[in-house]
């Protein structure tokens, strides 16, 4: 399944590139396109986790509530999914869920392109790609035995063989990213011009060649930009949308407030920026850049989506985790309309059993008035 995302992916790149011709900049149109297809999903999502933030104060003060009796908190449950005409996944966020798992392999579809361009963006053959990592190899190799043998007179004999034996047996390409590294050195092959044409993709951006990994080439300092932005991305999205609940009273649920095990989101908030740094310092710089651009249009797309689905965000108003969910409990209220009825039903004196309360206010009104007539006789004698 991821093959063919990346597959279909790579039709969409290849006329990017062509018409820009710089794999950095065709990149950038490609994450903002992808995004576009995505957003209503992002919608959907977005509009499912408004809903399980607004509830969960409310669910919160059920469990409180009903803590012991399960029974009694599913009724009231239920009643509140039902005022609010919504679903229990949506309460639960499950729905926002569902839907990056929808995402997801459009997502590993993209990496899978990028990691391999030759397959899917420039759509060379298996084998010819496999006699371009073994000529590169070779090359490289040979390379490096000239290399020692330049230095011969530095060593002894049997050292010389040894280092000549370990050159001879070391890979020179990089076993999980070689069509990649097929691009980066594509003049060592002794293939046509044709071929080579293919092959010749511009990978430098702002002096960052795409082909290279941080991890790898921790000399060049300028590989660290697209990590540090891939980070400080991703932190800036989590922290806006921790700053919009804040906004609108919800605060950061701890583990200790929940009966049900859960992660603590102030640590997840700064583990998961970190986690996908590394990722993009582990990763070659084209895909860091992917991942980059579509943080960075994720923070612009959540403050958008913030702003329409709540445009009274940033008027005051009343906290949600203060609004209480009233629960009628129905022997309460009929324990009091008994109370009721009996107490006037006593204070009646011209039915001996009555349960329309209409009729005895009346015959109170009636009673009233006789009173009033009577004592104002009384004042004229």
């Amino acid at each position: 399944m991821f093959e063919a995302v990346a597959s279909l992916s790579g039709y969409l790149m290849n006329f990017i590139y062509s018409l820009v011709q710089n794999y950095g900049v065709a990149i950038i149109i490609f994450t903002l396109l992808i995004k576009l297809i995505l957003l209503p999903f992002t919608i959907k999502q977005q509009k499912s986790l408004e809903e399980a933030q607004e509830l969960q104060p409310i669910i919160q003060e059920l469990q409180r509530k009903y803590g012991n009796d399960q029974q009694k908190f599913a009724e009231e449950y239920q009643k509140l999914l039902k005022s609010r005409n919504t679903s229990m996944m949506s309460s639960m966020g499950c729905s926002g869920c569902l839907i990056n798992l929808i995402q997801l392999p459009i997502l590993l579809g993209m990496f899978y392109m990028l990691v391999n361009p030759l397959t899917h963006i420039v759509k060379i053959d298996e084998d010819k790609i496999n006699e371009y990592k073994n000529e590169i190899n070779t090359q490289r190799m040979n390379a490096a035995v000239a290399s020692i043998k330049a230095k011969s007179d530095e060593y002894t004999d049997v050292e010389l063989e040894e280092m000549l034996e370990k050159a001879r047996k070391a890979s020179y390409v990089d076993s999980r990213y070689y069509e990649i590294d097929i691009i980066k050195d594509h003049e060592l092959l002794n293939i046509s011009d044709e071929e080579k044409e293919k092959l010749d993709i511009d990978m430098e951006f702002f002096g960052i060649n795409l082909c290279d990994v941080a991890a790898n080439n921790t000399a060049n300092k300028l590989l660290l930009i697209i990590p540090v932005l891939s980070t400080l991305f991703t932190y800036l999205s989590l922290w806006i949308s921790t700053y919009f609940n804040k906004k609108k009273g919800i605060k950061t649920p701890k583990p200790e407030d929940s009966e049900i095990p859960m992660p603590d989101m102030r640590v997840m908030n700064i583990m998961m920026p970190v986690m996908i740094g590394y990722a993009a310092y582990a990763i070659p710089q084209g895909v860091g850049l992917y991942w980059a651009t579509s943080n960075m249009l994720g923070v612009i797309q959540l403050v958008a989506l913030k702003l329409v689905f709540d445009k009274d965000l940033f008027k005051k108003k009343e906290p949600l985790n203060n609004i209480k969910y009233t629960v009628v409990d129905d022997k309460k209220d009929n324990k009091k309309k008994e109370n009721s009825i009996n107490k006037v039903s006593e204070k009646s004196e011209d039915y001996e059993t009555c349960t329309d309360l209409t009729v005895i206010k009346k015959n109170n009104n009636k009673k009233n008035n006789k009173n009033k007539k009577k004592s104002k006789n009384k004042k004229k004698k």
